[in-house]
């Protein structure tokens, strides 16, 4: 999923940003539970069979410096912790499963992804599964 690699990439190039230490450097739980959770969704991300090597070498490298960064106060790293995890609650996601299960979403061509090609009515089925 290119989604994903491209995810993955992201966060390890914004990582200087992501990591910085708060000032005065101080000890933080909410800093190292966010960076326990985060570190094991990137590896559980890069043991998925299918994922690219440049995913998978982004997301390793990233969860291990998030890993490393884990003793002292991240204000950056608490925050978009924060946000992604009030974000999954109202979403109705599990916080404690970070890979969909699903195989693919069904799409008609009166979905929000009518734009698509694969759900060109003239083919005579206008569904397709994009997965």
């Amino acid at each position: 999923v290119m989604s994903a690699q491209h995810c993955a990439c992201a966060v390890e190039y914004l990582l200087p940003a992501i990591l910085q230490a708060s000032d005065p450097p101080r000890k933080s739980v909410q800093s190292e539970k966010a960076a326990s959770e985060l570190s094991q969704m990137l590896n559980t991300y890069a043991d998925l069979s299918g994922t690219a090597e440049v995913g998978k070498t982004a997301a390793k490298n990233a969860a291990d410096k998030i890993k490393a960064s884990a003793g002292t106060a991240r204000p950056v790293l608490e925050i978009s912790h924060d946000l992604w995890t009030q974000y999954r609650k109202r979403e109705g996601q599990p916080l404690d499963q970070f890979i969909s299960q699903e195989r693919g979403v069904e799409v008609d061509e009166s979905g929000p992804l009518d734009f698509l090609p694969c759900c060109a009515p003239s083919k005579g089925d206008a569904s397709c599964v994009i997965s």
